[in-house]
């Protein structure tokens, strides 16, 4: 069953079918940072005197206590523990407060996952971007490649669209020393109030999902050290974090469950 049900992500933009629930784990516990740490600007690691953070009914709550517009430390909330083989979920929504130094810019957050390395404000990962409009984008930083799909329409823009080889999608390596963008399939996914982001990640493939559709996929993830060079190494796991960045916003249901056990691979 577990098979069939990763096979159905072939195509994207189909819906993404509900594993059971009995298969899925929570990260967050819904009541304190067990398992987690956090590491923000200028204050480090477990350190938040700004109290950034706040933790209620059952609710991650960030920026609670800035006043709109403020100057604030940015960062992100990571797992001790390193994942791999995994189908992550969470559900977020958006508060009305944005701070600088974003404050005339959308409302932005997002989850980084395959973290290797030391911290650092904007690791060296793979992200999940959340940012209002542009939710589901792939981003990859600092040495991070992978194959990925773009609309040929958009072969010439900075930020590429991805469309599904089985849509006409044109393959091409994404990624360098930097940060690469590639947004997500068009189209406007988002809802008002909750909603709820997926990513698969089995093997060196992974797929972002939102509110049950296939948004983006991406095979062969690798890193290039960006300062050295050599030969790619592949990668499959690392740790997980949600994004700290300078908006108001609510996240809760912060679930994984293993895929370690399937064959199955929903990117091929």
């Amino acid at each position: 069953m577990l098979v069939l049900t990763l096979f159905a992500l072939l195509t994207a933009g189909n819906p993404a079918p509900e594993a059971p629930a009995s298969d899925w784990k929570p990260l967050f516990n819904g009541k304190d940072l067990t398992g987690f740490y956090t590491f923000l600007q200028k204050h480090g690691k477990n350190s938040d005197p700004d109290h950034v953070i706040t933790i209620e009914d059952g609710t991650i709550h960030l920026y609670k206590d800035a006043k709109d517009g403020q100057n604030v430390v940015m960062g992100y909330i990571g797992t001790e523990q390193e994942f791999g083989d995994y189908h992550l979920k969470f559900q977020y929504r958006w508060g009305v407060k944005k701070f600088e130094p974003r404050y005339k810019l959308k409302r932005d957050a997002g989850l980084y996952y395959h973290i290797q390395g030391k911290d650092a404000v904007w690791p060296q990962a793979l992200q999940y971007q959340v940012e209002q409009t542009n939710v589901a984008d792939l981003i990859t930083l600092y040495g991070f490649h992978v194959d990925t799909w773009l609309d040929p329409k958009t072969a010439q823009d900075k930020m590429p669209a991805f469309l599904s080889q089985t849509q006409g999608g044109k393959e091409y390596d994404m990624g360098g020393k930097g940060i690469a963008y590639q947004k997500h399939l068009a189209g406007d996914h988002e809802l008002d109030g909750w909603n709820t982001a997926e990513i698969i990640a089995k093997g060196t493939s992974v797929t972002h999902i939102l509110n049950g559709k296939v948004l983006n996929e991406a095979k062969n993830v690798r890193l290039i050290d960006p300062e050295k060079g050599g030969d790619a190494k592949p990668v499959t796991r690392g740790r997980i974090a949600l994004e700290i960045e300078a908006a108001e916003v609510y996240f809760r249901n912060v679930e994984i469950r293993d895929l370690s056990k399937s064959s199955a691979n929903p990117s091929k």
